[in-house]
């Protein structure tokens, strides 16, 4: 039990700016790879959160100011941590550069191109159109799209391999994800669905693990694996698609 916690910590800490505690020692890439388990009950911690806060905005504000809301605490819950990759995988893959070497370059540029920024915005803006309807209609189901978002990561990470020769900190969660970590990941993200949103998130789960099995066979044949920026854009992504799911199924 007490290695469930501290592992659930970690991946509180590594996904969220949410208070997790202190470390008192560097921690094994071995044991960081097995906190994915939990990435998804992080995805929830953070869903319950913007549900309680949807509550409390309805209260006094309009459904599109709750939306705009709901989006701002989930960037400061996150800390914005995977846009990043969104806008590397936007700039890098729509380069219109055919070579490897020269779309990674591209990504590990810190300099935001139009591809990226164009990227960001449509993804804000799917988001931001979903949740209005969502928050107007079921708004107990948004609780679902962090988690599932979070079991894109993890689905990815076991079925992929690692792009970069040199490595990354995407690399860390690759080498170390078994079946044990995506059954655990699975399990809540499917028992979260089944809670949350019933069938329509039954519909989401089977949606994500299809998005997930073609984010995989695209940067497989393109880059030859998976880096940090992909699975950072696939947890966004799966976000936005778990959003326009329940966006048109309500």
């Amino acid at each position: 039990m007490t290695t469930i916690i501290t592992q659930f910590r970690l991946a509180l800490s590594f996904l969220t700016t949410l208070p997790a505690g202190s470390f008192s020692a560097e921690v094994p890439e071995e044991v960081l790879g097995k906190t994915q388990a939990w990435f998804p009950l992080v995805g929830l911690l953070l869903g319950l959160i913007l549900f309680i806060s949807t509550c409390f905005f309805q209260f006094f504000l309009s459904p599109a100011i709750c939306a705009a809301l709901v989006l701002l605490l989930h960037f400061f819950i996150t800390g914005g941590f995977h846009l990043d990759g969104v806008a590397d995988t936007a700039d890098g893959l729509m380069s219109g550069k055919a070579e490897r070497e020269k779309i990674f370059s591209i990504m590990k540029d810190s300099y935001l191109g139009s591809m990226g920024a164009t990227a960001l915005t449509l993804l804000i803006l799917l988001k931001y159109s979903a949740l209005t309807t969502i928050i107007s209609d079921a708004p107990l189901a948004l609780v679902i799209f962090p988690v599932l978002g979070r079991y894109t990561i993890v689905q990815l990470t076991f079925s992929s391999t690692y792009a970069r020769a040199e490595g990354g900190l995407g690399a860390i969660f690759t080498n170390h994800c078994s079946p044990r970590e995506l059954l655990s990941a699975a399990i809540i993200s499917l028992a979260s669905g089944l809670l949350f949103a019933g069938f329509m998130g039954l519909l989401s789960c089977v949606a994500i693990i299809l998005y997930a099995v073609i984010i995989r066979y695209a940067a497989q044949r393109r880059l030859g694996g998976v880096t940090g920026d992909i699975l950072g854009y696939a947890c966004e992504s799966g976000e936005a698609l778990v959003l326009i799911i329940l966006a048109t199924t309500i």
